[in-house]
């Protein structure tokens, strides 16, 4: 019976630590960042209509030799350049950051667009060019611009 007791005392103690807490954070865990990144290319002009894949990646500036976290991937039709996309980023997305990272870290973003290959010939196929910029980004800066070009 003692043990019974014992038991009850520490579930309702267990149950008692789950009832909601007041935010304290003013609901920043809940907010979303936005980003909202431009693919252009040389002007206006048609493509192969195709799918592709555009990823958000993070890593810590100041640590190198690690390998960027995927953040956000979104599938994309496209028949033309330039076309937007946009991510909406929860605001406590850098603890899915690996190596895990401080809440002070400086943190590089950049996309990537990866073109489907299926029922496409290798000369429709639409590539980052890194030539040009690296796809660099920042989160709540508005609309930025991430150049495109022709696969070789």
């Amino acid at each position: 019976m003692k043990a019974f007791a014992i038991g009850v005392g520490l579930s309702l103690t267990a149950l008692a630590g789950c009832t909601s807490m007041p935010e304290t954070d003013g609901g920043k865990a809940n907010s979303l960042q936005s980003l909202s990144v431009e693919f252009v290319g040389q002007g206006t002009y048609g493509v192969s209509p195709q799918q592709g894949t555009a990823s958000l990646y993070a890593v810590d500036s100041r640590i190198a030799d690690v390998p960027a976290t995927l953040i956000q991937q979104k599938k994309i039709q496209v028949s033309q350049i330039p076309f937007t996309v946009d991510f909406t980023i929860p605001a406590d997305h850098k603890k899915l950051i690996q190596p895990a990272v401080r809440a002070d870290a400086e943190i590089t973003y950049y996309v990537t667009w990866e073109s489907d290959r299926k029922n496409l010939a290798a000369k429709d196929m639409i590539v980052i060019d890194y030539d040009r910029q690296f796809p660099r980004v920042s989160l709540n800066q508005g609309k930025q611009q991430v150049y495109l070009c022709a696969a070789k």
